[in-house]
């Protein structure tokens, strides 16, 4: 029955470091993106975003996951035709402004040679056949996608950072793992008290008593070699 209930509790703990990992994860994303000026997840100068539409499809979908590349602001003012960018703009005319990312088609640019604004479109063929109606100027880029992305993990993203999803992806794993915590430490106490794994007397001294027979062997063995080794002499 021991080696059942061994493999048992290495897979709980197991599960249970998973759930603590994600939770980490989790929490750090959803961190970054409420530290970030954008509000958006951004790591080691890599930023996440969660795809809300299909205007970029093919390239990415509703419920991607894409990774931005954040841009200085000198970077921001020296971007090509054909990159796709990330950008706040009131998509629904109600003066909210949101995060949309689509390609550059055309670029205006001032007296220094630098952007102004930038002109866009999506690539799906059917919903974004025309450009967008308002250029986007260079202050309101936030990123420029790196090519990378992860389907549907954006769906995932968008769920941890609403509260619920946060309780769900966060809170409840962190108490799974201290409830477990907190059943193994009684249950250690628990055996302790109950001498359980506890080593009695007699056992010590049978220990120090196999100790003293093996130690004066060892010493009647190399008395033993020493004669032998004179009696060749």
């Amino acid at each position: 029955m021991k080696k059942p209930r061994k493999i048992i509790r290495i897979i709980t703990n197991v599960i249970i470091w998973i759930f603590v990992a994600f939770a980490v994860t989790a929490t750090v994303t959803v961190i970054a993106a409420r530290s970030d000026a954008d509000g958006v997840p951004t790591i080691g100068g890599r930023c996440f975003l969660a795809v809300r539409s299909d205007s970029m499809t093919p390239t990415f979908k509703r419920g991607d996951l894409i990774v931005g590349e954040m841009l200085t602001d000198v970077e921001k003012q020296t971007l090509s035709v054909g990159e796709v960018i990330t950008f706040h703009a009131d998509l629904n005319g109600d003066g909210m402004t949101e995060l949309n990312s689509h390609r550059i088609v055309r670029i205006n640019k001032g007296d220094d040679g630098r952007a102004v604004s930038y002109v866009t479109r999506g690539d799906n063929p059917v919903t974004n056949a025309e450009e967008d109606k308002r250029a986007v100027a260079w202050q309101y880029v936030v990123c420029r996608w790196s090519g990378g992305k992860v389907g549907a993990l954006g769906g995932v993203l968008s769920f941890m950072q609403t509260p619920k999803g946060f309780f769900l992806s966060v809170v409840i794993p962190i108490m799974i793992f201290f409830l477990y915590a907190l059943y193994s430490f009684i249950t250690a106490v628990i055996k302790y008290k109950s001498g359980e794994g506890r080593i009695t007397s007699a056992e010590v001294e049978r220990i120090k008593q196999k100790a003293i027979e093996e130690y004066i062997q060892k010493q009647t063995e190399k008395a033993s070699d020493n004669s032998d080794a004179d009696k060749i002499n």
